[in-house]
């Protein structure tokens, strides 16, 4: 089909800057349908939020800065915490972000693969947080069940560990849950480094902590306070009186800050 401008009419015209602007607006309709960019040209919107969108404006964008803010460096990490993205388009986005000077690729010091934030993409720090924040006040509720996952919220809290606030020895954490008896999870912590286990770890326990699932899972997102949780029941956490005192002070609520 043809526009009034003589361009065909398809999504291969959205990023072209000689269509004229009918053209230009049905491919761009039709490139959301599209594995294509589907903002408007530059030329026709010049403002520093289409631009910013242009960066960042699809939906796995801003998740993998997420990702790379919450500490993941390797590929499988990223993954992840990534539910619901092939292994194929996360290492197109990955390309596309260290194209576009968000992401820096280069290598650990055994050699590996790693990603890392560049200063343009550490710096969209504050919009992923404040982000996450508005759609808690205004579109977050609580998980739905098929969001219950326990070794996902194990691991994704294992993230929000303080190493600098541990003691300087091996402290192991086991997870009673309420609501599933024979679903356990465990935190094997350390300044050295973190853990998260579904398997008993074959450490002594030093510490128990007594919740349902869906507590845990609002606790990772933020929206419940542990002191408030711990306070009103809905968390107990029981052993050493000193690691029972201090367990709070070792999260850090990287999301948004509890309410």
């Amino acid at each position: 089909m043809l526009c009034g401008c003589g361009h065909m009419a398809c999504t291969s015209f959205a990023r072209s800057r000689s269509a004229g602007p009918v053209c230009r607006a049905v491919a761009w309709v039709a490139g959301t349908r599209s594995g294509l960019e589907c903002a408007m040209p530059r030329g026709i919107d010049y403002c520093p939020v289409s631009a910013g969108v242009d960066a960042v404006g699809d939906r796995w964008t801003l998740l993998l800065v997420r990702e790379l803010l919450l500490g993941s460096r390797r590929f499988n990490d990223i993954h992840r915490g990534m539910p619901g993205i092939s292994r194929t388009l996360l290492s197109g986005r990955l390309r596309r972000l260290q194209h576009t000077g968000l992401v820096a690729r280069g290598l650990d010091d055994e050699g590996r693969p790693e990603y890392r934030l560049t200063p343009a993409g550490a710096a969209l720090e504050p919009l992923v947080w404040q982000l996450g924040d508005w759609a808690r006040r205004w579109y977050f509720g609580d998980p739905d069940r098929e969001q219950l996952d326990t070794a996902w919220a194990l691991w994704r809290l294992r993230q929000f560990v303080r190493r600098d606030r541990l003691p300087t020895r091996r402290v192991v954490v086991e997870f009673v849950l309420r609501d599933a008896a024979d679903d356990h999870g465990w935190l094997v912590l350390s300044p050295e480094e973190t853990s998260a286990c579904h398997r008993h770890p074959g450490y002594d326990v030093d510490m128990w902590v007594s919740t349902d699932l869906a507590e845990l899972h609002r606790l990772v997102a933020g929206s419940s306070a542990i002191e408030t949780a711990i306070r009103t029941g809905r968390v107990a956490v029981d052993g050493d009186p000193d690691l029972v005192r201090d367990f709070p002070s070792w999260l850090a609520w990287r999301f948004c800050p509890p309410r």
